[in-house]
């Protein structure tokens, strides 16, 4: 009986330490967290080749099945005097900087799929304009950070990470 309990007893511990050990190589960083860091961000402005465009109001949105982030954003764009307000969408490359210690949104990508019946006509009447901003603009947009762990005061010590975990409330970084 003695050596029962002793077992069970070893079993626990190990168990609870494994346990331990498998919650310090994760850290959680909410949609919250990530929407305030990412609002310190906006507005930002580009001007290239006569363009100019303002991106501003960043809404986070998580992608859990494809596991991807994206961030929603309206831009104001001027080609030749006339100012046009365009909803597009930033998709990028979602990765850890061990050195900086920050999550970023890299190689951005500009999507203007977010046309809907309500700003069909502006989207047909800027369509040059888009396909210019496309083609020019979207090579000088800067990475996004996401997360600044220094700044959450975490002690996260990874040199590298294996993995994120996206689900719908909050990202996971594992490493």
């Amino acid at each position: 009986m003695r050596n029962t309990f002793t077992s069970l007893a070893i079993l626990v511990s190990l168990s609870c330490s494994a346990f331990a050990v498998e919650q310090q190589n994760k850290h959680r960083v909410s949609v919250r967290q990530i929407s305030h860091q990412l609002n310190q961000q906006f507005p930002f402005t580009l001007d290239f080749n006569g363009i100019k465009a303002a991106l501003e109001d960043p809404k986070l949105v998580l992608d859990v099945l494809e596991q991807n982030i994206e961030i929603e954003v309206s831009m104001f764009a001027q080609s030749q005097g006339a100012w046009v307000k365009i909803p597009c969408k930033l998709t990028g490359h979602l990765t850890f900087d061990p050195v900086d210690k920050h999550l970023i949104l890299d190689n951005l990508l500009f999507d203007n799929s977010k046309e809907t019946d309500d700003n069909q006509s502006v989207f047909a009447e800027s369509a040059q304009l888009i396909t210019f901003i496309q083609q020019t603009i979207v090579n000088h947009l800067p990475d996004l950070t996401l997360v600044d762990f220094n700044l959450l005061n975490t002690p996260l010590t990874p040199d590298a990470t294996k993995g994120l975990l996206i689900q719908s409330r909050h990202v996971q970084l594992i490493f």
